[in-house]
């Protein structure tokens, strides 16, 4: 076996050939592949990391958002305890003053009967006395 030399340069012309044909039509388009599709991941990972932010902030308001409400409807739901306690004790107040106006008017009324009916009494007993008395005496 010897070494020939135009076939040692001609296997190195077609090997440097095939490097420049390969990095031409091979490499460079793989790696502008690979790189796009690097960027198209980095740009996904970037939009993913972006929503779920999104949706810790909004998570976060949602719950801020309910906590108002809650308190909102606590102080709506409190204040409208207060306001039908206020009407009971109004109610119960206008009915007490009614109930003493009643009682009042009847102890009036019943005083008033009871004067009138002394004052029937009186006049019948003084009919009944003059009517004894006229019996007794004769005239």
């Amino acid at each position: 076996m010897t070494v020939q030399l135009p076939v040692v340069l001609w296997t190195v012309i077609c090997f440097c050939l095939l490097i420049v044909i390969l990095n031409r039509l091979l490499f460079r388009p793989m790696l502008a592949f690979m790189d796009a599709r690097e960027e198209k991941i980095r740009r996904g990972r970037e939009k993913r990391d972006a929503d779920a932010e999104a949706v810790k902030t909004a998570e976060e308001a949602l719950e801020t958002f309910r906590r108002e409400e809650e308190a909102h409807l606590d102080a709506l739901a409190r204040e409208t305890v207060a306001e039908a306690r206020r009407e009971a004790d109004e109610m119960t107040a206008r009915a007490a003053r009614e109930a003493a106006e009643a009682v009042e008017g009847c102890r009036v009324q019943l005083e008033e009967d009871a004067k009138e009916i002394a004052q029937q009494l009186d006049k019948r007993t003084e009919e009944l006395a003059r009517a004894y008395l006229s019996a007794l005496t004769g005239v």
